[in-house]
């Protein structure tokens, strides 16, 4: 098949990690990929190795008339069969530009936010083959926005890419990423108010006032963007107002950052909520104890007191509840680090996910 994905993202967060390895997937399976993305966007330079056709377009917006004309020219010189968009800005733009030609128009929705749906938006995507949900809660949220849509939605989650079968041993991982603490907790993603970095810290500050955690060391991984960067500073001020100065380090964007993730005995994810959360698969399938929010997309993934546990949003006591049981238990954080490992290799496996796309593609 001839298939176009079209992103307009310009960083690499989880779901152009997502339309990456999707792209990654469908050219090893022996299709013909093309890709729309923005001048700026990081997408051509990670895939650089792979033969895309990359089109670099405005994409400014759901109603960019040059964009669309540029789409539809790419869709009628290519022959494509397939087109493909995964933000809520482009859907529009996508709907518009492959309405009355013979492509199919498929979107992924992979955040838990509501759209603003209204007549234009919705007349621009009403001729959409399939709206793919990454989670149930993604689901409830597009079924309410397009309730005329809803039949046309399937729920297909995200997936561990080749990098999760590339894992370095214990001792490797804590020495690339310098761990020399007895125990290592790590919170993963974006430094943005949503993941709730802040609220990690605040049980960090109650939980290490006792001293008998003095052995473990606490990780925050990963980036703010530019709106961001306030929020940053404030986490770094929190970590000298509390005191937690050698206790909390922040280790910034890791690359390759599955592959080093046995180093940790817990991974916490504390998000507000999450249409589906990439970080938390991985953390499993390395084999880590994951404690995290009961809201979205994390409240399907984990298996209550079997792959991992769950906490009331927000509640900071039972946060630290429940760091506290698994420092102390390691039978059972070992235990439930397992069945994570097991479950999550299997239910994301990306040849079995992805082959859920490629079977909608074809039908």
């Amino acid at each position: 098949m001839r298939i176009l994905q079209v992103c307009s993202a310009e960083t690499i967060g989880g779901g152009e990690r997502h339309v990456a390895d999707l792209m990654r997937v469908l050219v090893e399976r022996g299709h013909e990929v093309h890709c729309a993305v923005r001048p700026a966007s990081q997408l051509p330079s990670s895939l650089g190795d792979l033969p895309i056709h990359w089109y670099h377009i405005g994409l400014r917006n759901a109603l960019d008339l040059l964009s669309i004309r540029r789409l539809r020219k790419i869709i009628a010189e290519q022959n494509i069969e397939i087109v493909h968009a995964h933000l809520a800005r482009d859907y529009p733009m996508v709907g518009l530009a492959t309405k009355a030609t013979s492509a199919r128009f498929f979107l992924t929705r992979h955040h838990f936010n509501p759209i603003k749906s209204n007549p234009l938006y919705e007349a621009s995507i009403n001729h959409v083959t399939n709206l793919i949900a990454v989670s149930g809660a993604v689901q409830n949220a597009l079924s309410k926005a397009f309730p005329h849509l809803r039949e046309r939605i399937r729920v297909i989650p995200n997936w561990l890419d080749s990098r999760t079968l590339q894992r370095v041993n214990r001792a490797d991982a804590r020495e690339h990423l310098g761990i020399q603490a007895f125990w290592a907790i790590a919170i993963i993603g974006q430094l943005t108010p949503l993941k709730r970095q802040d609220f990690f810290l605040e049980a960090v500050s109650r939980l290490t006032a006792n001293s008998a955690y003095e052995r473990a060391d606490f990780f925050i991984i990963g980036e703010a963007n530019k709106a961001d960067q306030t929020y940053a500073e404030k986490l770094k001020r929190l970590v000298q107002e509390m005191r937690l100065n050698g206790r909390v380090h922040f280790l910034g964007q890791v690359h390759d950052l599955p592959k080093y993730l046995t180093a940790f005995d817990i991974v916490v994810a504390p998000s507000e909520n999450e249409g589906f959360s990439l970080a938390t698969i991985e953390a499993m399938a390395a084999g880590c104890a994951v404690i995290a929010a009961d809201v979205g997309g994390l409240s399907e993934i984990i298996e209550p007191d079997q792959t991992g546990v769950l906490f009331s949003p927000n509640n900071v006591e039972m946060l630290v509840q429940r760091m506290s049981e698994l420092l102390f238990d390691s039978s059972k954080r070992n235990l439930l680090g397992q069945a994570a490992q097991a479950t999550a290799l299997d239910r994301y496996d990306r040849g079995k996910v992805v082959a859920q796309i490629e079977e909608l593609y074809k039908n």
